[in-house]
């Protein structure tokens, strides 16, 4: 037996992997507007694709169910597999050539998201994820009552940190008319910058300049590929670079920690109770969702109001960890009661493709609403964004189990693999039975 090989199809995790082709799939719903619309309508709809009927049914029900969670719950199994991985390759024996694989993993990680974020779409999450996993492998020895505890005060952090941006973002305007009322020439440096801040604010929300910029921004994404990556670089290099720090380096390792202590607890790999499952479901729900609804309809009946908006980051991290959990009980209680098991079991065999399905997923939405392809960019209603949506999950769903009657991996998953454990790995399947995994036999694939 070799001391460092990849998983292999007998250890893998039903559970897991289906849960993570949910998360891959559900994704696509916030990243959809991002393909096929421009940036200024993520979080306003009224900025365009919409802002009544459909259109904001779909961006309402993306705030309270998805947006933010399905990332959540993405990481959450980035974190189980780093115990995963580790665990599995520390009980062969392999000693310090596990902490040499878990390098060359991460580092090779980093370096697809690069590759991703600069030449295929500036949405990537790769690089963070390869980023944050390099000092998780620190935490994989922990308890799960420690780790936890980590993950409680990273969320509280997060939390700190989050209130004084929403404190500086709602006193602008205060500071700002304080300050006008100040003859000019006597004004401070201070209470200068507090009304140029002020100012943006006001200009990012005003409609003729706001369409200028969105013009500008459809105008690049339909031109050809390299005036598409060269507008999308400097978004990249931020998010690559500064946003990295501030905020996506937490973003992610939050949700990474509780997804360690929910695998080493069990919770993961589904084996708790049914009961289990069901109180977490609705526990998740029952602190989330009142929450969440209250605020979404205070920020849709301000029509999206500039003072208004920073609140949608107040309660955004209560309102994933919360959402998410109400979820991940859903889907495990389902899973351990074996309904719906041909989509379970479909969901898996994407989850065991995350990373093809992933990059896939960018290729074929950047062609699709690109100028080097359909040059679909801003053409498309909000809810009519969602016909794309389906249709790559279709793709997703069908080539899949397909691509795995065949092959152990999917392509890029043994890309990586091979680089990681820098020997070529088997790719075809030989001998290996092909059959519908039984939701109550959580550690087969």
């Amino acid at each position: 037996m070799e001391l460092t090989a990849p998983v292999v199809a007998e250890d893998r995790i039903s559970s897991v992997d289906m849960l993570r082709g949910f998360a891959l799939l559900g994704i696509l719903l916030m990243n959809i507007q991002n393909f096929g619309l421009p940036s200024a309508a993520y979080d306003n709809p009224s900025a365009w694709g919409g802002a009544t009927g459909w259109n904001l049914y779909y961006w309402v029900a993306n705030q309270i169910l998805f947006e933010g969670k399905m990332r959540f719950l993405f990481s959450m199994l980035f974190g189980a597999g780093v115990v995963l991985l580790t665990e599995r390759a520390e009980r062969r024996g392999a000693g310090i050539a596990t902490a040499d694989i878990y390098l060359r993993r991460n580092l090779w990680l980093v370096l697809l998201g690069i590759i991703h974020g600069y030449f295929i779409w500036d949405g990537d999450i790769l690089y963070s994820y390869g980023m944050a996993g390099l000092g998780l492998f620190v935490f994989r020895v922990l308890s799960v009552k420690r780790l936890l505890i980590s993950a409680a005060i990273v969320f509280l952090l997060i939390n700190i940190s989050t209130a004084g941006f929403v404190y500086s973002q709602l006193n602008k305007r205060p500071e700002a008319l304080s300050a006008l009322k100040i003859e000019e020439k006597k004004r401070t440096k201070e209470q200068t910058k507090a009304i140029e801040a002020y100012q943006e604010t006001l200009d990012s929300y005003d409609s003729v300049k706001r369409r200028a910029r969105i013009e500008e921004q459809v105008t690049e994404m339909r031109k050809g590929y390299f005036a598409a990556i060269g507008y999308r670089a400097g978004h990249t290099f931020g998010m690559q670079t500064a946003a990295m720090l501030k905020f996506l380096l937490w973003d992610v390792v939050f949700p990474m920690l509780l997804g360690m202590a929910l695998y080493k607890s069990g919770t993961l790999p589904a084996e708790k109770s049914a009961s289990f499952y069901a109180k977490l479901m609705l526990g998740g729900y029952a602190l989330g969702l009142p929450a969440l609804i209250y605020l979404t309809q205070w920020i849709v009946s301000s029509h999206w109001d500039p003072w208004t908006q920073p609140w949608l980051m107040a309660g955004y991290e209560y309102g994933r960890l919360t959402i998410c959990l109400g979820h991940l009980g859903l889907l495990l209680l389902i899973f351990k009661l074996g309904w719906f098991r041909p989509i379970t079991w479909l969901l898996s065999k994407v989850g065991q493709m995350a990373l093809t399905n992933y990059l896939l997923t960018s290729i074929l939405m950047t062609l699709y609403f690109n100028g080097y392809g359909f040059g679909m960019f801003a053409v498309l209603e909000r809810h009519q964004l969602l016909f794309v949506v389906f249709s790559m999950w279709s793709i997703n769903l069908i080539v899949s189990p397909l691509w795995l009657r065949q092959f152990r991996f999917g392509p890029v998953e043994w890309a990586w693999r091979s680089l990681t454990y820098w020997k070529r790995q088997p790719f075809r399947l030989v001998s290996e039975p092909i059959g519908e995994p039984s939701p109550s036999l959580p550690s087969e694939a």
